[in-house]
């Protein structure tokens, strides 16, 4: 029995760690993570019914190793990704910094401001599945994708479910001023955590994501529309490389 104590413990633990993207969030960032947990489970469960003591210890002591080496991987990670987004924050406000005195649209504190509306405007928007609610901070491109997605989720009878919607950080990573405002650009790495999933709309059961809180990381995109800015574009951590925009 405590074999199966610590065996449960390292698995929720593993869990939390991994931070899986929710799939509740803006755009509906998201993937198929559950079955892999689904997996991970089945695993546990045979190690526990290996037989022997000996048996169960070796099994023990495999997902104790385990649950280091993901523990070391994951938090390895995240590290490495903050030194490079702050470095890349250090570069960008200091361009910031000069385009500022090119032009109005530059000032660091208020796009900080704009940027951080805009999280909690667009999460807003994607839980009350109504585009025109996002309007003023998205721009026409990524109004259109949402309203698609959002119809189609309409059609498939779902709604969706966000609680505890918080921002942890949020970084410019990459700055670009070029002729004419309209094609400025900067690209954000947000640090966002909250409890987001899918329901379906007549049983009111869970039928995407999940119900605990989850902490993501995401690149988003902002460009200057309308004399401020706006999202254009969110991918997730895994499709960018801080490197590669430098």
């Amino acid at each position: 029995m405590k074999n199966k104590k610590y065996i449960l413990i390292f698995t929720a633990l593993l869990l939390v760690l991994l931070a899986v993207p929710v799939w509740g969030r803006a755009g509906g960032g998201g993937g198929s993570s559950g079955g892999g947990g689904g997996s991970s489970g089945g695993g546990s469960h045979s190690s526990y019914h290996s037989g022997s003591s000996g048996s169960r210890g070796s099994g023990l002591a495999g997902v104790i190793l385990q649950a280091g080496v993901v523990f070391f991987a994951v938090s390895g990670g995240t590290i490495v990704l903050l030194r490079k987004a702050r470095a890349a924050r250090a570069r960008s406000r200091k361009a910031m910094a000069f385009y500022a005195q090119l032009g109005d649209n530059w000032d660091y504190r208020e796009i900080q401001r704009q940027v951080e509306e805009t999280y909690f405007q667009v999460q807003e928007c994607w839980r009350r599945m109504d585009v025109s609610y996002g309007a003023p901070y998205l721009s026409q491109e990524l109004m259109e994708e949402f309203d698609s997605k959002i119809q189609w989720m309409q059609v498939r009878g779902e709604a969706v479910v966000q609680r505890n919607v918080k921002l942890l950080s949020a970084m410019p990573v990459y700055v670009e001023d070029n002729p004419g405002e309209e094609y400025d650009m900067i690209w954000y790495l947000i640090h966002g955590k909250m409890t987001g999933y899918y329901i379906d709309v007549n049983t009111r059961k869970v039928v995407r994501g999940n119900t605990r809180p989850e902490a993501f990381f995401e690149y988003w995109k902002f460009v200057y529309r309308r004399e401020r800015w706006v999202l254009q574009e969110i991918k997730q951590k895994d499709e960018m490389d801080i490197d590669a925009l430098s």
